[in-house]
Protein backbone atom coordinates (compact mmCIF):
# COMPACT_ATOMS: atom_id res chain seq x y z
CA UNK A 1 0.00 0.00 0.00
CA UNK A 2 1.35 3.46 -0.83
CA UNK A 3 1.31 4.72 2.80
CA UNK A 4 5.08 4.12 3.02
CA UNK A 5 5.82 6.26 -0.04
CA UNK A 6 6.17 9.95 0.87
CA UNK A 7 4.29 12.64 -1.03
CA UNK A 8 1.98 10.23 -2.84
CA UNK A 9 -1.73 10.89 -2.76
CA UNK A 10 -3.09 8.62 -5.47
CA UNK A 11 -2.40 5.08 -6.55
CA UNK A 12 -3.87 2.06 -8.31
CA UNK A 13 -2.96 -1.41 -7.21
CA UNK A 14 -4.16 -5.00 -7.19
CA UNK A 15 -4.68 -6.84 -3.90
CA UNK A 16 -2.93 -10.17 -3.39
CA UNK A 17 -4.86 -12.97 -5.15
CA UNK A 18 -7.64 -14.57 -3.09
CA UNK A 19 -7.11 -12.18 -0.17
CA UNK A 20 -9.97 -9.75 -0.78
CA UNK A 21 -13.06 -9.85 1.42
CA UNK A 22 -15.98 -7.42 1.18
CA UNK A 23 -16.88 -5.97 4.59
CA UNK A 24 -20.06 -4.37 5.89
CA UNK A 25 -20.56 -2.62 9.19
CA UNK A 26 -22.99 -0.06 10.57
CA UNK A 27 -21.85 3.43 9.55
CA UNK A 28 -21.95 4.48 13.21
CA UNK A 29 -19.30 1.82 13.95
CA UNK A 30 -16.82 3.18 11.38
CA UNK A 31 -13.89 4.71 13.23
CA UNK A 32 -13.69 8.48 13.67
CA UNK A 33 -11.12 9.05 10.90
CA UNK A 34 -13.23 7.13 8.38
CA UNK A 35 -16.37 9.01 9.45
CA UNK A 36 -14.57 12.35 9.03
CA UNK A 37 -13.33 11.43 5.55
CA UNK A 38 -16.79 10.15 4.55
CA UNK A 39 -18.37 13.40 5.71
CA UNK A 40 -15.84 15.44 3.70
CA UNK A 41 -16.57 13.36 0.60
CA UNK A 42 -20.31 13.70 1.15
CA UNK A 43 -20.05 17.47 1.51
CA UNK A 44 -17.87 17.84 -1.58
CA UNK A 45 -20.37 15.82 -3.61
CA UNK A 46 -23.05 18.30 -2.60
CA UNK A 47 -21.41 21.43 -3.97
CA UNK A 48 -21.60 22.82 -7.47
CA UNK A 49 -20.29 26.11 -8.78
CA UNK A 50 -22.63 26.14 -11.77
CA UNK A 51 -25.93 24.86 -10.42
CA UNK A 52 -28.31 25.42 -7.56
CA UNK A 53 -27.48 23.52 -4.37
CA UNK A 54 -28.17 19.82 -4.67
CA UNK A 55 -30.61 17.95 -2.52
CA UNK A 56 -28.61 16.58 0.42
CA UNK A 57 -27.69 12.92 0.16
CA UNK A 58 -29.12 10.66 2.80
CA UNK A 59 -26.55 9.65 5.38
CA UNK A 60 -25.48 6.07 4.81
CA UNK A 61 -26.66 3.48 7.29
CA UNK A 62 -23.84 1.08 6.39
CA UNK A 63 -20.12 1.43 5.70
CA UNK A 64 -18.64 -0.85 3.03
CA UNK A 65 -15.01 -1.77 2.58
CA UNK A 66 -12.52 -4.42 1.63
CA UNK A 67 -10.17 -6.40 3.84
CA UNK A 68 -7.16 -7.66 1.87
CA UNK A 69 -3.43 -8.18 1.82
CA UNK A 70 -0.92 -6.51 -0.45
CA UNK A 71 2.77 -7.26 -0.34
CA UNK A 72 2.28 -9.30 2.81
CA UNK A 73 0.56 -6.46 4.74
CA UNK A 74 -3.11 -6.53 5.69
CA UNK A 75 -5.39 -3.56 5.04
CA UNK A 76 -9.00 -2.77 5.92
CA UNK A 77 -10.03 0.52 4.23
CA UNK A 78 -13.59 1.67 3.67
CA UNK A 79 -14.90 2.43 0.19
CA UNK A 80 -15.60 6.16 -0.14
CA UNK A 81 -16.98 5.96 -3.67
CA UNK A 82 -20.61 6.91 -4.25
CA UNK A 83 -21.08 3.81 -6.43
CA UNK A 84 -21.37 1.26 -3.60
CA UNK A 85 -23.84 3.39 -1.61
CA UNK A 86 -25.97 3.98 -4.69
CA UNK A 87 -25.84 0.28 -5.57
CA UNK A 88 -27.10 -0.50 -2.06
CA UNK A 89 -29.98 2.01 -2.43
CA UNK A 90 -30.93 0.48 -5.79
CA UNK A 91 -30.66 -3.07 -4.42
CA UNK A 92 -32.96 -2.15 -1.50
CA UNK A 93 -35.59 -1.02 -4.01
CA UNK A 94 -35.14 -4.10 -6.19
CA UNK A 95 -34.49 -6.88 -3.66
CA UNK A 96 -35.97 -5.60 -0.41
CA UNK A 97 -34.72 -7.61 2.57
CA UNK A 98 -32.29 -9.55 0.33
CA UNK A 99 -30.48 -6.35 -0.75
CA UNK A 100 -27.44 -6.79 1.48
CA UNK A 101 -26.98 -10.42 0.40
CA UNK A 102 -27.16 -9.40 -3.26
CA UNK A 103 -24.73 -6.50 -2.73
CA UNK A 104 -22.32 -8.73 -0.81
CA UNK A 105 -22.40 -11.28 -3.63
CA UNK A 106 -21.71 -8.58 -6.24
CA UNK A 107 -18.91 -6.79 -4.33
CA UNK A 108 -17.56 -9.89 -2.59
CA UNK A 109 -17.56 -12.39 -5.47
CA UNK A 110 -18.43 -10.98 -8.90
CA UNK A 111 -16.37 -7.78 -8.86
CA UNK A 112 -13.19 -9.32 -7.33
CA UNK A 113 -13.34 -12.07 -9.97
CA UNK A 114 -13.10 -9.41 -12.71
CA UNK A 115 -9.43 -8.46 -12.28
CA UNK A 116 -10.18 -5.94 -9.49
CA UNK A 117 -7.76 -3.05 -8.94
CA UNK A 118 -8.37 -0.46 -6.22
CA UNK A 119 -8.00 3.26 -6.81
CA UNK A 120 -6.68 4.63 -3.53
CA UNK A 121 -6.27 8.26 -2.57
CA UNK A 122 -5.89 10.64 0.34
CA UNK A 123 -7.60 13.85 1.37
CA UNK A 124 -5.92 17.04 2.51
CA UNK A 125 -7.15 16.63 6.09
CA UNK A 126 -5.82 13.04 6.24
CA UNK A 127 -2.68 12.94 4.04
CA UNK A 128 -1.41 9.60 5.38
CA UNK A 129 -4.72 7.75 5.34
CA UNK A 130 -5.49 6.06 2.04
CA UNK A 131 -9.12 5.35 1.22
CA UNK A 132 -10.71 3.47 -1.65
CA UNK A 133 -12.03 6.08 -4.05
CA UNK A 134 -12.82 3.78 -6.94
CA UNK A 135 -12.87 0.23 -8.23
CA UNK A 136 -11.42 -0.80 -11.59
CA UNK A 137 -12.44 -4.12 -13.03
CA UNK A 138 -12.57 -5.80 -16.41
CA UNK A 139 -13.48 -9.08 -18.03
CA UNK A 140 -9.93 -9.54 -19.33
CA UNK A 141 -7.87 -12.43 -18.00
CA UNK A 142 -4.64 -10.99 -16.48
CA UNK A 143 -2.60 -13.96 -17.77
CA UNK A 144 -3.80 -13.28 -21.32
CA UNK A 145 -2.95 -9.59 -21.00
CA UNK A 146 0.57 -10.51 -19.81
CA UNK A 147 1.13 -12.37 -23.09
CA UNK A 148 0.63 -9.18 -25.09
CA UNK A 149 3.85 -7.78 -26.48
CA UNK A 150 5.17 -4.30 -25.85
CA UNK A 151 4.22 -1.45 -28.13
CA UNK A 152 7.71 0.04 -27.94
Amino acid sequence: MPTTVPNRSLGIFKPDPDSIKFTVKPAKDADAADRAVAEQVRQMQQSSFLEDPLTPLEKPELAFGYRFTSGGHSHDPLIHDWEVQEAYRQYKRRYGDAALDQLSRMYGETIPARNLHLVMGTMLAHPRTFIIIGLLRSGFDPQELAKQGSLF
